[in-house]
């Protein structure tokens, strides 16, 4: 592995972590508003939530809330939530890192807009 790459993994490791420790702690326990009840209640019952339904975050949900008996259903599917979130911004991490080369020379090109890239 090119010490690039092995930069890139440690970065977006370390990125994965940070959101993880700031997410985690502050998880809801409770149900918030919006449609956060609709769909706890959906991965509760296994329904289908108002259009589009979100399918994958239902069977993910109730998975959490199979794996997790002794936390609340909300307090889980938030957890789960917490976690996906912080994987999305490891996977933001990931593509921006991988695009660093191709970010430079736009940088290099178009000076004007290189605060854009940034």
């Amino acid at each position: 592995m090119s010490a690039e790459k092995r930069t890139s993994w440690i970065l977006t490791g370390a990125t994965v972590a940070c959101v993880t420790a700031l997410y985690v702690p502050r998880v809801q326990r409770t149900v918030p508003g919006g449609d956060s009840g609709e769909l706890i209640t959906t991965a509760c019952e296994l329904g289908v939530a108002h259009p589009p339904g979100y399918p994958l975050f239902t069977l993910i949900a109730r998975l959490a809330m199979c794996l997790l008996p002794s936390l609340s259903p909300a307090h889980s599917v938030n957890l789960v939530a917490s976690l996906l979130g912080a994987a999305a911004c490891g996977a933001l991490c990931i593509t921006v890192c991988s695009h660093e080369h191709s970010l430079r020379s736009l940088r290099c090109h178009l000076p004007p807009c290189s605060f854009a890239c940034c």
